[in-house]
Parts: C-alpha cells; structure tokens; sequence
C-alpha cells in the first residue's frame, strides 16, 4: 500500500495533479519485506494480439525494408542536396564561360537525341523490349540477360535526360533568366540544409545513444521534449513532429537519390508544376508504406517521453514482441542496417557530391552493338 500526500493550489485550492513525489518514503516495514522477495528469474506470458494489431506489425515489418534502405540514403543525402543547390546558385559568366557552358549543352542534347532515335528504332523492332516475355523466357538466363540489358538503357536514357533538363534550368537561370530567378532561393536551401544537417546528426546521436544500446546511455532527445512540455507543451509536440517527419522526407529524398545514382529503377522526381501524376503516387505509396516503420521507430526512440501513450504500448509491447517479427525489432536488425546505408551514403556523397549522367557516348555503342 501506498500514502498519497494531495497537493493543492494555493490560491483556488484545487489538487493538484498526481506526481510520484506526493509519495511517502518508505518505511523499514516497506523495506523489510522488499529485502524478502525472491527472484525467480524471467517468466514469459503468451498473449494473443487483435487481427488489427498482427496486420499493423505485418506491414511495419514489411515497411522497414523500404524505410531502412531509403531513409538511411535520405538522411544524408538531403542537408547535401540542400547544401549544393546554395554552392551551384547562378553566377555571372563572361563570355567564354557562356561558350563553353552552350558547347557542352548543345553536345549533350545532340548525343540524346541520337540515342533517343535508336531507341525508338529497337523499340519499333521489338515491342517487347525490356520485357521478359512469357514464362517460357523467364526461364532463359540469356531472355533475362537481354531484357536486363534494355531496361538498364532505358533507365540510364532517362536519368541522362532528366539531369540535361535541370542542367539546363541552371543555364538560363544564369543568362536569360537572370533577372527572373529568386535570389533568396539558394540562401533558403543554405538555411534548410543546416537545419536538416543539424536533425541529421541529432538523429545520429539519438540512435547511438539511447536506441542501440540495451541500457540506454542517456534520454537526450527525450529530455529535450520533456522540458518544453514542462512551460508550453505545445513545442514538445510541434518538436517529435519536425523530426518524425523529416524521417519521411528523408524516406522520398533517399529514394530519389539511389534512383538518380544507381539506375536500376525508375526515377520519379517531386518538381513544383512538372510532376506527373504516376510520381505523385509512386510517392505517396513510399509514404504510406514507411510510415508504420516511422512510427514504430518514433514510438521507440521516444519511449521515455511518451511512455504513457497508447502508441508506446502498442508498438514497443505488442507488436515489438509478436512471434517472427519481434526478432527483428527486438535486435534492432533494422535500425542497423538503416545505420549502415546511412553511413555508406554519407562517405559516398562526400566523395562524389554531384549528380553525374551516365556516359553518353558508352550507352550509344551498346545499343548500336545490339542492332548490330
């Protein structure tokens, strides 16, 4: 049994709310028969979980293997993006500047146009192109091979000519565009690539010392919620949002990235008025399928702070323990892996911070090579 000490305000006289300090100390009563207690070692209780919750595990599980890939990538590739785009803002060229940059422009457009026709040529040939065909050519190594080979052209194709497009909007932002281009923009992309830096790193530093470790090092982040909840619980809240959502963000982001420099997929560029309509949902399924992961991986980092939500008791007990799937929550299998992409992604960006097209003139000698 407990003695609650009530506290009340001083000037309506009302109770306060419960806190564990109204508590009484213990007495050596309560100490003594603490002291007689036996531990009889771990005990594991068998509880069955409603066909909602299993569902939401399933797809969280599921979700993760996007999330743990793409917003590793994310997490270090947009403070980069956001960086670049201040360090490549339009500047005044002079005259042989101009030259060159026109050159090497009309040289690019040129070169995709030739192999744009010989692509239109093979595909006019053969509709089927980067297709497999029927099951029959499923199971040809050299069916798949060949498709193989069309589809990376085709990727490689369009990553080229998405890159020559923005290239291109770099241009004439620096000539006949100059007086039209927003000068604060680059300084706007300066400023959201710190804070993005910034939330990068307390991600970071929040993963290594308080998600991975069994025993968690410190609350950091949690501690930051806790004292703004403490005089305006508003910027506590307004704060878990900015860095839950940045995680999807950074989910999009990193997705585009590994696209852009790995063309093994289709590229499905966000561009305010240039969006088609299969990128918005290509997009908006990325969301919904990481946005499980992002709240699971929300839930745990934060427990300390919302330790009394539902969320927490959903996530970090239920489905954190189902059969199967709490193997790889439980390990932190995921959180690992989207460690390790992250790592990865920052060391290669450091190295190659540009976005570079595939060789042109390589991707013309292999489909003039396949006509042969």
């Amino acid at each position: 049994l407990y003695t609650v000490l009530p506290e009340y305000n001083e000037t309506s006289g009302e109770a306060l709310p419960f806190d564990t300090n109204q508590l009484e100390d213990m007495t050596p009563a309560d100490a003594a028969y603490t002291a007689s207690l036996v531990d009889d070692g771990t005990q594991t209780l068998v509880l069955q979980v409603s066909m909602s919750t299993f569902f939401a595990g399933l797809m969280a599980w599921l979700g993760w293997f996007l999330f743990c890939i793409f917003g590793g990538i994310g997490m270090a590739s947009m403070p980069m993006d956001l960086l670049m785009v201040y360090k490549n803002r339009p500047r005044h060229m002079d005259a042989v500047e101009f030259a060159e940059a026109q050159k090497s422009l009309r040289d690019r457009v040129n070169e995709l146009v030739e192999i744009g026709e010989l692509i239109k040529v093979e595909r006019d040939a053969n509709p089927q192109m980067g297709k497999v065909g029927g099951f029959g050519n499923f199971l040809s190594a050299d069916k798949r091979k060949q498709a193989q080979s069309e589809r990376q052209a085709l990727l490689e194709f369009k990553q080229a000519v998405y890159l020559l497009e923005q290239d291109v909007e770099d241009f004439k932002a620096c000539t006949q565009n100059y007086e039209n281009y927003n000068p604060l923009k680059p300084y706007i992309s300066l400023f959201l690539g710190i804070c993005s830096l910034i939330i990068s790193l307390f991600w970071l530093i929040h993963i290594i010392v308080y998600v991975l470790p069994k025993n968690p090092w410190a609350p950091f982040l949690n501690n930051y919620f806790e004292w703004f909840d403490k005089w305006f619980p508003l910027f506590g809240v307004i704060s878990v949002a900015i860095f839950t959502i940045y995680l999807l963000f950074a989910a999009i982001t990193g997705c585009f990235k590994f696209g852009l420099r790995v063309a093994c997929m289709q590229l499905h560029p966000m561009i305010l008025g240039k969006t088609y309509m299969s990128s918005f949902l290509f997009n908006i399924g990325l969301v919904l399928m990481c946005s499980l992961p992002v709240v699971q991986f929300s839930a745990d980092a934060f427990s300390d702070y919302a330790r009394y939500s539902t969320i927490n008791q959903l996530f970090n007990v239920q489905i954190a323990n189902l059969n199967f799937f709490g193997f790889f929550f439980t390990k932190n299998i995921f959180v690992y892996i989207f460690m390790g992409f992250m790592f990865l992604a920052a060391v290669f960006l450091m190295c190659r911070p540009r976005n570079t097209p595939p060789s042109g003139k390589e991707l013309r000698d292999r489909l003039r090579s396949r006509r042969g």
